[in-house]
Formats: structure tokens, C-alpha cells, sequence
């Protein structure tokens, strides 16, 4: 169990705080989660355009989910610098040693 949510877990993680296995997988997967429901909501309102409560499901769920998804992709690009920092952060460790 943590106190922290998806966003703090992740930012954690990212800044070289130790984070528990579970509690990353459970943030990412979240985020996720977020994704999918927006494409199953536009695939919905693709199907049937002419049903208004379709698109406005998916107009909540986007507006509901912008900012999640805006932060996924943030730390997604992160994430893809991490093994750098990770070396980096080995390199100055093994040089203050």
C-alpha cells in the first residue's frame, strides 16, 4: 500500500527515488488504462455518429483524462532517457565512493 498517486510514483521513479515494483506497474497501468477507455469512447462514436450521447461520453472522458494523458506521454519521452540517467547517476556514485 502507498500513499503516493500515479503521478508522485512516477515522478519518483523518474527522480532516482526507490519505488516499490508494484506500486510503478499501478501507476503506468492507470495511465494506461486512461488510453484505452478514450479509443473504446471514439470507437463507440465512430460507429454510430449519430448517437449524441456516444460523443458525449467521449468529450467528457477527454476532457476528464487531458491532463493524465498530456503527462503520460511527458514521462513516457522521460522514460526513454532513463537508462542515461541511471549510468550517469552509477558513474557519479562509483566517482564520490
Amino acid at each position: 500500500m502507498t500513499d503516493l498517486t500515479p503521478r508522485q510514483a512516477i515522478y519518483a521513479y523518474l527522480g532516482g527515488e526507490p519505488v516499490e515494483p508494484q506500486v510503478l506497474r499501478a501507476a503506468v497501468a492507470q495511465y494506461v488504462c486512461a488510453y484505452d477507455t478514450i479509443v473504446d469512447l471514439a470507437s463507440d462514436a465512430v460507429d454510430d455518429p449519430d448517437c449524441h450521447s456516444s460523443m458525449d461520453d467521449l468529450a467528457s472522458e477527454i476532457l476528464m483524462q487531458q491532463t493524465l494523458l498530456e503527462e503520460y506521454l511527458v514521462l513516457t519521452q522521460a522514460a526513454t532517457v532513463l537508462p542515461d540517467l541511471v549510468r550517469s547517476r552509477r558513474a557519479t556514485v562509483r566517482s564520490a565512493s
